[in-house]
């Protein structure tokens, strides 16, 4: 390679890097490769000797491994692309272009000292990038660098901070120690002795380690704001917030889900910006995602099981629950098909009791619905005692159902998978918005339940008119358990035609808003309101047509719960037949 090559190839390896400050994580890489079992980084500024501005900043990288001799030096030390680690996995460089990086900062010169197998050599780099060779008597253990910039105080403050910043980014999972230390001459200001190496975690929720054989370590957590970190030795290849960036097709996985790898099959690219996405990649993120479906969401289960029964209730664990639910909401559908998960009692009611999904679930079929408030009340006191369970929420009685709140989210996307297990292609094939129908599905009681008071006594064509009605619906398949009538209290000027319950009880529920499958042995039972006005008419209807107003209560009660909409040819029918030869009762 001629002279204006050379000059060429390293001022492009000098201006590669996105800081100059960087030329930290590839001396640090080269002194692990060298075996070291410590690095020590500091920095001292030397003030003008004539008291002018500026001043000159040395910067000190030392280590205690192997060091160099004569031949290194000359073969890689000073030579481009000459490295002796090339199909080695136990180091981490592999282009041998780490050392040019200190060229970025601009050093007025770079001196090196190092020695190995009794050769003791001092290399002086010059500020146009030639160098002088010296051997030395006086021994040297590894290999001291020094970098000299020149620039005023404040700028050695600033080199400070950016250099702590630099060595905490790239090399605070070292497995080899790193100290960091400013020895600055301004009495009060030096930061002292600063250890970089820091605990192998990711930060978040529900923090997870796994290890898997041949060294491989990932850490993960649940994040709102999650970040990925690559590491070889701990030392990052690769550290980021923008999952595509750095993953590609893996991001989509890991939104919620913050995560750092350490292996020794990962690699940085030449530009050293960013982690290879090679066959060894993927092998390494098969374990992340092993990780995340296994262990982690484990953690998460356990955790909700705990907070879920926590006997101590604050606002800290209440954002915490939430939290946990939010990224239950986000994993993927494969989650509701595990019985791990469906089982465990992860859920809080408003009076502070854990059930499990499938316990919602069950009172879901039964009731069409289920319960959410955003605490106790006579009302949630009363289902409670009755086995109704209210998951508590953070919403308020008048509040539409929302995707922001957490344990309406994580039900809506536990009865859409589940139903998609069973009707998914039916679904499909009729365009069912199966989404919206389970967000009507979650619900505040207030905004259902109403107070009622069955009648004890029912004039005897009232009576006979909701006992033809019974037995016409019962005729069709769409019929009640028990047809009684009553009183309904009004709520907000909204007067129910019906309510229903499992069991005709104080409190009762309006019909479902949506089309739903009932049971052969839970049919609910259905308490007609007397004060109506259509059931009034209806009254007064039958003293002149006696079928027409059986047909019209059944019709209602049908067109009311938004189902059996196809049995009106089948009602007519049947309501024909019924009251043929019969008069007026």
């Amino acid at each position: 390679m001629d002279d204006r090559l050379s000059r060429e190839a390293v001022e492009n390896l000098v201006t590669q890097f996105s800081s100059a400050l960087d030329f930290y994580r590839e001396l640090v890489q080269n002194s692990i490769d060298a075996g070291t079992g410590s690095i020590e980084v500091w920095t001292e500024f030397i003030p003008p000797e004539d008291g002018g501005g500026e001043g000159v900043t040395a910067i000190h990288v030392d280590d205690f491994g192997e060091g160099m001799n004569e031949e290194i030096i000359d073969n890689q030390l000073t030579q481009l692309f000459s490295s002796s680690k090339t199909d080695d996995l136990t180091k981490i460089g592999k282009f041998g272009i780490g050392f040019v990086s200190v060229f970025a900062m601009k050093p007025k010169a770079v001196l090196v000292h190092t020695g190995r197998a009794g050769e003791f050599w001092e290399v002086l780099f010059h500020e146009d990038r030639s160098f002088t060779k010296t051997r030395v008597e006086a021994p040297v253990e590894g290999t001291q660098l020094t970098l000299f910039v020149v620039n005023d105080y404040r700028g050695y403050r600033d080199l400070v901070d950016g250099s702590r910043a630099t060595l905490s980014r790239w090399c605070s999972h070292s497995e080899t120690e790193i100290t960091f230390e400013d020895r600055s001459p301004v009495p009060g200001e030096a930061r002292g002795l600063e250890p970089i190496n820091e605990a192998f975690e990711a930060r978040g929720d529900c923090k997870t380690l796994a290890t898997f054989p041949g060294g491989t370590e990932v850490v993960l957590a649940y994040s709102n704001r999650p970040a990925y970190g690559f590491y070889n030795k701990g030392l990052a290849l690769a550290v980021s917030e923008s999952g595509e960036d750095v993953m590609g097709r893996h991001a989509p996985r890991f939104g919620a889900i913050a995560f750092k790898i350490k292996s020794r099959w990962l690699e940085h690219t030449l530009s050293r910006e960013t982690v290879m996405r090679d066959k060894n990649f993927d092998k390494a993120m098969a374990l992340v995602h092993e990780a995340a479906d296994g262990l982690l969401r484990t953690n998460l289960i356990a955790e909700l099981v705990r907070t879920a029964a926590s006997n101590t209730w604050t606002l800290a664990t209440a954002a915490h629950y939430r939290r946990l639910l939010m990224f239950l909401a986000g994993e993927p559908t494969e989650t509701w098909r595990q019985d791990a998960v469906l089982e465990a009692q992860i859920l809080r009611t408003v009076h502070g009791k854990a059930i499990s999904l499938l316990d919602v679930e069950a009172a879901c079929r039964r009731d069409d619905r289920v319960y959410v408030a955003a605490g106790p009340s006579p009302l949630t006191q009363s289902l409670a005692e009755s086995g109704t369970p209210v998951l508590l929420s953070e919403r308020m009685a008048d509040s539409e159902p929302s995707k922001g709140d957490a344990t309406t989210r994580l039900i809506v996307d536990l009865l859409v998978e589940r139903r998609n297990i069973v009707a998914g292609l039916y679904d499909r094939i009729f365009d069912v918005d199966v989404h919206t129908q389970a967000m009507q599905r979650v619900v505040h009681p207030e905004n259902i339940f109403f107070s009622v008071e069955p009648s004890l006594k029912v004039e005897a064509s009232q009576h006979r008119l909701l006992q033809h009605a019974a037995e016409l619906l019962d005729q069709v398949g769409a019929g009640y358990k028990e047809l009684v009538l009553g009183t309904v209290e009004v709520v907000d000027g909204h007067v129910p035609m019906f309510v229903l319950g499992s069991k005709i009880a104080p409190l009762l529920a309006r019909p479902p808003d949506s089309r739903y499958e009932r049971g052969r042995f839970t049919k609910p039972r259905a308490l007609v309101n007397r004060n109506h006005p259509h059931f009034r008419a209806l009254e007064t209807m039958s003293a002149l047509q006696w079928d027409m107003a059986v047909y019209c209560l059944a019709k209602s009660l049908i067109l009311e719960e938004d189902r059996a909409l196809e049995k009106d040819i089948e009602l007519v029918k049947f309501a024909t037949q019924q009251v043929r030869g019969e008069t007026q009762p």
